[in-house]
């Protein structure tokens, strides 16, 4: 078990869960997080208490048996999002998500990354406020580390409904200043500057953002390391899922002076969700610079 979370327990403070040596897990809660904005912070919560009163509705209308739909139903996934399901007795009933593999199963045993039996956590402050939120350690894919995860759940005909996200998705504001130091490396070095944006763990990597590099004169991609098979490629034979060819796009509009932005709809490999994303970028003599990122609901470039 490791120490250095300092997840000593939780109690209830106002209908919002405080973990011990941690933050509270309530609406504001999630303002720790490094690089992420209040306004963005909102979005996201926004967007989990969306899903999860639709799927507290549902079941509503339909009973329980209208659990079985969150497994299933695309209806109720959202980007990053799913809903689950838990009986009052611990019993995983459905999953949009990677816990759709303890359906079946009691999971009052299982831990989060930090040793906690936060689905344990969560029944027990089910039983005493019907609704609420709990803060845990889990793995993130989007970028391969363990983070804190926060559930939002609340009971309806005696079953426990939640859906979880991980507030430290980085800004828009963060992925222009990787594109400025980018430019300022490729310009001073262009080889190490390379080397620099293939380095999954280096500097130029944050989650969801990466450096890729497009040939304005050669009209390719010249790297992008989250896609390799991309590698060399025309750019205009690489569009988007609605079939803009966005990358033509940024060598038609880079331009040496300023940064511009493109709005693209990319199939990502690993939520396996549809996603809204931009991409930042500015040209450097003959190559074109570019940082994406996700986009958050009511952004503009």
């Amino acid at each position: 078990m490791r120490t250095t979370h300092n997840l000593l327990g939780a109690v209830v403070v106002g209908g919002a869960m405080v973990l011990a040596g941690s933050v509270q897990a309530g609406p504001s809660s999630t303002e720790h997080a490094v690089g992420l904005s209040s306004t963005q912070i909102s979005e996201q919560q926004q967007r989990v208490h969306r899903l999860l009163d639709k799927a507290i509705e549902h079941i509503r209308q339909n009973g329980p048996k209208a659990v079985n739909d969150f497994t299933h139903d695309p209806a109720f996934i959202d980007r990053d999002l799913y809903v689950y399901s838990l009986s009052p007795a611990g019993q995983m009933l459905s999953s949009g998500g990677w816990s759709a593999g303890l359906i079946g199963q009691n999971v009052l045993a299982e831990t989060d990354d930090a040793g906690q039996p936060f689905f344990s956590q969560m029944l027990k402050l089910a039983k005493q406020n019907k609704a609420g939120s709990i803060e845990y350690y889990w793995f993130n894919p989007n970028d391969g580390k363990d983070e804190i995860k926060i559930t939002y759940f609340e009971v309806v005909d005696g079953i426990v409904v939640a859906v979880g996200f991980f507030p430290g998705y980085p800004t828009e504001e963060q992925a222009k200043q990787m594109l400025e130091q980018a430019v300022s490396e490729y310009f001073a070095n262009p080889s190490l500057a390379l080397r620099k944006f293939r380095n999954k763990q280096g500097e130029f990597r944050r989650r969801d953002q990466y450096v890729f590099v497009l040939d304005k004169a050669q009209r390719k991609v010249v790297l992008n390391p989250a896609f390799s098979e991309n590698n060399d490629v025309s750019v205009d034979d690489i569009a988007d899922v609605q079939g803009q060819h966005f990358l033509r796009d940024m060598l038609e509009n880079a331009s040496p002076n300023s940064i511009q932005a493109i709005d693209y709809w990319w199939l990502s490999p690993e939520t396996r969700q549809v996603e809204h994303r931009r991409a930042f970028y500015q040209q450097v003599g003959d190559q074109v610079i570019a940082v994406g990122t996700n986009v958050f609901p009511d952004s503009t470039p």
